[in-house]
């Protein structure tokens, strides 16, 4: 397992951590009395699900490599890197800066941490039918070549880095309490209007790396950087 991937599987986690629609609600669970647990349940069901879902998207990107590519020339997963560069820079160059209309939060049918957990479940399985960064990080995996054990582990810190920006608001909330919790609307809004940038210029980034790293192959038949 080479520092390279490492680093590409965090910085592509951190990346698709800058999701808005994950912190709608749990900034609402903020307002609520005694907010800890029911939002440390949003959080495990935000990762039950990522990483449920990770696990299968996994599991059939690994059958597919073992079927079909093991047997190929590398060629062929460069060609890969190359649309999947070419796809992130698509996405990259799509992406609209204008914020988004204000999303309500999706408010739990009551506010017991098992239906905060289902929240949050809820929500990342919605939003993995568009996780193209994610898709990303687990090709990327999958085609490294590591061994099961470590393609779970790497798949654990995805999700470990993924959870971070849900962790540090909630580390906020307790050091600060009320007067964190009075500014969420002004921290979504700030999130929403910074979030596509940030996303953008990843994406755009990140497109780049494998497209270059891909082309390279191809023009002098040494990749620039896997």
């Amino acid at each position: 397992m080479s520092t390279a991937l490492l680093l590409a599987i965090g910085g592509i986690a951190l990346l698709d951590s800058l999701n808005p629609s994950l912190f709608v609600a749990q900034f609402y669970l903020l307002t609520t009395a005694r907010p800890v647990p029911r939002i440390l349940s949003y959080i495990a069901g935000v990762l039950a699900a990522n990483f449920i879902g990770g696990l299968i998207f996994l599991a059939g990107a690994q059958a597919l490599v073992v079927r079909f590519i093991a047997g190929l020339s590398p060629s062929w997963l460069y060609a890969g890197g190359l649309a999947l560069g070419s796809a992130l820079l698509v996405f990259g160059l799509w992406l609209p800066l204008t914020p988004p209309a204000s999303e309500q939060a999706r408010q739990p049918r009551s506010l017991h941490p098992v239906h905060t957990f289902l929240l949050g479940a809820a929500v990342m399985v919605n939003e993995l039918t568009t996780a193209l960064p994610y898709f990303v990080a687990i090709e990327r995996i999958a085609s490294s070549g590591v061994s099961s054990g470590a393609a779970v582990a790497l798949l654990a810190l995805y999700n470990l880095v993924f959870a971070l920006p849900l962790f540090g608001f909630l580390g906020l909330f307790v050091s600060y309490g009320a007067r964190f919790a009075a500014q969420t609307e002004r921290i979504s809004a700030a999130i929403a209007r910074w979030a596509p940038r940030v996303i953008k210029v990843g994406s755009l980034a990140l497109g780049a790396f494998l497209a270059l790293d891909a082309t390279m192959f191809f023009v002098r038949g040494d990749a620039l950087f896997t």
